[in-house]
């Protein structure tokens, strides 16, 4: 009996299994984990850091300088009234063109009409007055002059007299003692009608004299029935107002038989074209802005057209220090807060769309600021 031997293959055998590790696979330490982060940290706040210090400086430094915080103005008057009344008549409508010298509104001038017509009538009795004191002045140097003559009169008697009574006086006992006397009391009489017409002559001076005291009385009465009647003669005109510039009519305050009072609103007249842009620029951006360079102005109402100008003048102050309440930073505690200055834009002649533009409409403007230094 033969045994029955079987044979195994070299790859019909079985590797044995390889041991299974247990270790944790290696992982980077702590310190190399943190380092990129931190680094990228620390690399983006000294950024942020270093920009915030230099950024003023980057601001200034710039080509050009440009601000959305503008919008286009205009000195536009505000008609108000300068004497009380009823409207009468008003010339305009709404947003109407005007030019220099049209009536707008005339306020009811009844009332200034009959003050006007009762100074006329004062200042004519005021100048008759003064005429009539001429006359009487006049009058009484004619009676001075006669009081002079009948003094004249009276002296001449008086050396008559007086020669009379030597001449009796010279006769001795040939005059007689009724002659002598007679002589005597004529010669008197003649010296006291001398001192008499002096005396007239004197109080007719003295009146005189009062006459001409009175001329700066009635010469100031006419001066101020003259004021009295430029006053009314203009409370007169201002009872009619007219337009001060070529512009349009804005919306009417009053209507038709309203009563307005001094300083009354009436209408505000916008010079248009005569308009500009108020830019607000940083502080920072001013460094080297200054009047006259070029200016490209957007509105924002014409999208795609640009208007050229220029730096026409800069506020003397910030927007702030012309506020109602200026800051006050010496209380409290203090955050700085970048202030703006108010720049004109004067639009270049010679730009039709610039008659098109309104007061208020928002405006882009870009400065050119080019460094002057060599």
């Amino acid at each position: 009996m033969s045994d029955n031997v079987t044979t195994l293959s070299p790859t019909s055998a079985k590797a044995p299994p390889s041991p299974v590790s247990n270790l944790p696979p290696s992982q980077p330490s702590l310190l190399a984990r943190l380092f990129i982060p931190a680094t990228a940290v620390i690399l983006a706040v000294a950024g942020v850091a270093y920009a915030n210090a230099n950024w003023n400086s980057w601001t200034a430094s710039a080509a050009t300088q440009a601000t959305d915080d503008a919008a286009v103005g205009a000195d536009f008057s505000t008609m108000s009234a300068r004497v009380s009344g009823n409207i009468r008549s008003i010339a305009v409508d709404d947003y109407q063109p005007v030019k220099k010298g049209d009536l707008i509104v005339e306020i009811d001038p009844s009332e200034y009409d009959a003050a006007l017509a009762l100074a006329t009538a004062n200042l004519e009795a005021a100048k008759a007055s003064r005429v009539n004191l001429g006359n009487q002045e006049n009058l009484q140097r004619a009676v001075i002059k006669a009081a002079e003559a009948q003094n004249a009169s009276a002296l001449a008697v008086e050396e008559q007299t007086r020669l009379e009574f030597e001449r009796q006086k010279n006769l001795g006992q040939a005059s007689t003692e009724q002659r002598l006397q007679q002589a005597q009391a004529s010669f008197l009489q003649a010296q006291a009608s001398v001192a008499s017409t002096a005396a007239a002559i004197e109080q007719q001076w003295a009146q005189l004299q009062v006459l001409q005291g009175q001329e700066p009385l009635l010469d100031a009465q006419i001066d101020a029935q003259e004021a009295n009647v430029t006053t009314a003669q203009l409370h007169q005109r201002y009872s009619r107002i007219y337009a001060p510039f070529d512009g349009v009519v804005g919306k009417k305050s009053v209507h038709l038989g309203d009563f307005v009072g001094i300083g009354g609103s009436i209408v505000a007249v916008v010079p248009i074209p005569n308009v500009y842009v108020t830019a607000n620029f940083k502080e920072t951006q001013l460094s080297r802005m200054s009047t006259g360079q070029l200016v490209d102005v957007r509105i924002d109402t014409f999208p795609g057209k640009i208007l050229q100008g220029r730096v026409g003048k800069l506020s003397p102050a910030s927007g702030s220090t012309f506020a109602l309440l200026p800051p006050d930073n010496a209380t409290g505690n203090y955050t700085k807060v970048v202030q703006r200055v108010p720049v004109r834009i004067e639009f270049i002649s010679g730009q039709p769309l610039v008659r098109s533009l309104r007061p208020g409409m928002s405006a882009v403007v870009t400065v050119s600021t080019p460094d002057t230094n060599p």
